[in-house]
């Protein structure tokens, strides 16, 4: 256990910041990480909190899929943007987002 929980912050995720709600009743803000897994269509959801979640992403079609959970990709209505709630955290990511491998 000697190497948990060192007196370091830990480094930033990498990828881009996108709005998220985290928790019941929380506002948007620009906060989470998308981070887009090289070689596919895997993103990963980084919270400030440290926590995160892992999902699948077709920006081709907007289709949304969890890989590490149980709780569905429920999607809201919203203009220009792809809004959705997984559990009690809402999301708004980029149909497209700026580091999108080519297809």
């Amino acid at each position: 256990m000697a190497g948990c929980g060192g007196t370091g912050a830990s480094p930033e995720p990498p990828g881009d910041e996108i709005e998220c709600a985290i928790g019941a009743g929380a506002e948007f803000a620009r906060v989470c990480t998308i981070e887009r897994v090289a070689g596919t269509k895997e993103i990963i959801l980084h919270h400030p909190d440290g926590g995160f979640r892992r999902m699948t992403f077709d920006p081709a079609n907007g289709a949304l899929a969890p890989v590490d959970g149980a709780d569905p990709v429920v999607l809201e209505p919203a203009q220009g943007v792809l809004q959705f709630a997984v559990g009690q955290d809402r999301y708004r990511i980029s149909r497209e987002p700026p580091d999108a491998p080519p297809t």
